[in-house]
């Protein structure tokens, strides 16, 4: 039966329609469908014939800032078994209250400012840990490598976070491709077959309002009432980083305080839920369209090129592939000066990788305002990537081991974000926690290694009860809604965009204002200020999941026989899961951070660390992790290096000259990055004098064992 209605309720109806299409407009907080579920009936109402079959449904247009539009990766539909797996990534079941850094908190940060508490109510529970970027050599009379020392206690021993059996080899739509066990992922497309390469657009939405929050006030980098903050390890026994100490390091104006403050809760109250409204994860894919499904749960490793970082950065790629890890890859570039366009179409495609283009005109933009920078590209890379779940590295971050697992695992799927530790003390100014609206109470939660030797130096038989402690007498992050010991090294993090957008939000206002204020905040001077302590600052301010990593890295090197000392020239970072079994040197070495050297031909040449400058002998710096991973990693990097750098090293028919199979001149990259090309002749003499010879040393010298998997090519 066909229902009908007077003229004047029809004309009811349509001005209510209109009303209603109105509000859609100028809100974005319908994504479920609601809309579309009322709009077809009401128009049913106002047709003469009550029939579907005349009405023409438009939807409204949105603007291109209201889509925050990226373009789709290219996907197959997964098979259901596929889907089931990938789903398991990132279940969304209650977090459980996991310790962190060897110290079980289920605490939150006691806010003071209770305008912010929607943002913080539905969070799980999040882990107590943290960490930083480390420093150069450390000279000392051992002759072994040195363990940074553990967090772990024996209550965190006891946590079970172990794999997800059903995630061991999760379905992988990272390009848009199927991926199951043993399979390979389908190869990007290049710039000419398809448009996944174009630049990212409309990610603006993010910067907008920006300036509103300016900090209108002179820098406080290098502003110290006396000195930087003091560099001491997390375990030293003897300095009290108390907090009359901290808070005395940074000389900040009050006025300067004020405006920092002001801003901050600006920001966190007003920008962020604002930014809540219109955008689902930290980028440009939203939940209403269809491209959603083609990002929702992929997975894959960002870097960041440029000039001679995209130098470093194929030799990390080449290196993953090596590892067997198979999830696709992105390479952040910049500028249109850092774009290499051979690179990027013809080599990285090989390895199933692909140049993230950013909008110069936004970089360009972000750079003139606020002067976007080295470090702070972090976050344009993992704003700007197709991936949902990003496993970043710096461009001198190799890993030792296929870290494909990682984005499987249960600790993952319930934290969300996964860091790795420094070695060093945290140095933050208390006064950080006064503008996050973040209260710091005068009640200590753990001890330190400090608090056992203080009550020796005391004649104590112990330590005294928690509550026996003050401000004056303990360091100032023992205390209940602080950050605790190490800090944080961001060469390596993994984190999921979309669960933790809120963190990232906030860990990109750090960063933009982070050279001029927020850096010296966090680390006042102290060893690798940057950006490494704007995540876990981000994820404690928002009262988001976090976990780090409970064994802290291993200082990597060899004893030289020149000087008889210890020389580190990496820092091996371990598996999180493996950690929390066992705390000897037996735990799985999976990163290994080159940052001194870095696998630049000067710096390796000139510095003389591949061989002895008065002794004249070959040297292994990484030689003391091969049996933990397997292999010789002194000949496996230095044989991707060699072929990359030296066209010396193949003959005139385009082969190498030491008949390393499978390789030919292709491999050169000379003819595809302009940073080997205009060195090339300085280059070719230092391959010839240094670099071939070492590469011939160490194959000569491998040891039998590890012949096999020491050369992947």
């Amino acid at each position: 039966m066909t229902v009908r209605f007077s003229s004047k309720i029809r004309i009811v109806l349509a001005v209510l329609f209109v009303l209603e299409v109105i509000q859609l407009l100028y809100s974005f907080g319908d994504r479920s469908g609601t809309a579309s579920r009322w709009m077809k009936p009401m128009l049913m109402f106002m047709a003469d014939t009550g029939s579907e079959e005349n009405v023409n449904v438009v939807p409204p247009k949105i603007s291109k800032v209201e889509q925050v539009k990226q373009e789709p990766v290219p996907n197959e539909k997964p098979s259901k078994q596929e889907a089931d797996n990938s789903k398991a990534l990132t279940n969304e079941e209650p977090s459980k209250k996991v310790p962190s850094n060897g110290h079980s908190s289920n605490e939150s940060p006691a806010k003071e400012n209770p305008a912010m508490e929607s943002l913080f109510k539905e969070e799980p529970n999040k882990a107590d840990t943290s960490k930083q970027e480390s420093k150069p050599n450390i000279d000392n009379e051992s002759s072994n490598d040195t363990n940074q020392e553990d967090s772990t206690d024996e209550e965190f021993k006891k946590v079970n976070y172990t794999d997800d059996p059903k995630g061991k080899q999760p379905s992988v739509k990272g390009n848009g491709a199927e991926q199951g066990p043993g399979s390979k992922a389908e190869p990007f497309k290049s710039q000419e077959e398809g448009n996944s390469l174009k630049s990212v657009k409309d990610l603006s939405i993010f910067f907008n309002d920006f300036n509103n929050y300016k900090i209108d006030a002179e820098s406080i980098k290098d502003q110290y009432k006396d000195r930087k903050a003091h560099e001491k390890f997390a375990g030293d026994k003897d300095f009290l980083f108390s907090k009359e100490y901290l808070e005395n390091v940074l000389d900040i104006p009050q006025d300067t305080f004020n405006k920092l403050k002001d801003s901050h809760t600006r920001y966190v109250n007003e920008q962020i839920p604002k930014i809540l409204q219109s955008a689902d994860t930290f980028g440009s894919a939203l939940k209403r369209d269809k491209s959603w499904n083609d990002y929702e749960k992929t997975n894959g490793y960002v870097l960041i090129g440029g000039d001679k970082y995209s130098w470093l950065s194929y030799l990390v790629i080449r290196q993953l592939r090596a590892t067997g890890a198979e999830y696709p890859i992105e390479l952040f570039i910049p500028t249109q000066k850092d774009y290499d366009e051979e690179f990027c179409n013809t080599v990285l495609p090989r390895y199933n990788a692909r140049c993230n283009i950013f909008d110069y005109d936004l970089t360009k933009s972000l750079k003139a305002d606020y002067g976007i920078n080295g470090y702070q590209y972090k976050m344009l890379a993992l704003l700007s990537s197709k991936f949902e779940n990003v496993m970043y590295l710096d461009s001198d971050n190799f890993p030792a081991r296929n870290p494909d697992y990682l984005f499987s695992l249960t600790l993952y799927k319930e934290k969300g974000l996964i860091l790795w530790p420094d070695a060093w003390a945290r140095t933050t100014n208390p006064k950080f926690f006064d503008i996050a609206g973040v209260k710091v109470n005068e009640k200590k939660i753990r001890y330190s290694k400090y608090d056992h030797a203080e009550a020796k130096r005391l004649g104590l038989d112990d330590v005294k009860p928690l509550d026996q402690y003050s401000f004056k007498d303990s360091h100032f992050h023992d205390f209940e809604g602080t950050l605790p010991n190490p800090t944080s090294e961001t060469g390596m993090l993994l984190i999921n965009k979309t669960s933790h957008l809120k963190t990232l939000l906030l860990c990109l206002y750090y960063n933009v204002f982070g050279p001029k204020f927020y850096y010296p905040l966090m680390t006042q001077g102290s060893a690798g200020e940057g950006d490494k302590e704007t995540f876990i600052s981000a994820a404690h301010v928002m009262n988001q999941s976090y976990y780090q990593t409970a064994k802290g890295f291993r200082w990597t090197g060899y004893v030289n026989k020149e000087t008889n000392k210890f020389q580190s020239k990496a820092l091996a970072h371990h598996d999180p899961i493996k950690c929390l079994e066992t705390t000897d040197d037996s735990v799985d070495i999976l990163f290994m951070h080159l940052s001194y050297p870095k696998f630049y031909p000067g710096w390796l040449a000139d510095n003389n660390d591949l061989v002895y400058k008065t002794l004249g002998e070959h040297i292994r710096m990484y030689g003391s992790i091969y049996k933990n991973v397997g292999y010789d990693f002194d000949l496996r990097v230095l044989q991707f290096f060699t072929q990359g750098i030296c066209k010396n090293f193949y003959d005139k028919v385009g082969s190498p000259i030491d008949d390393t199979p499978n390789i030919d001149k292709s491999e050169y990259m000379g003819e595809y990055l302009s940073y080997i090309k205009r060195d090339e002749e300085a280059n070719s003499i230092k391959c010839e004098k240094v670099f071939i010879p070492h590469l011939k040393w160490l194959k000569e010298t491998v040891e039998e064992q590890y012949k096999e998997k020491s050369v992947k090519v």
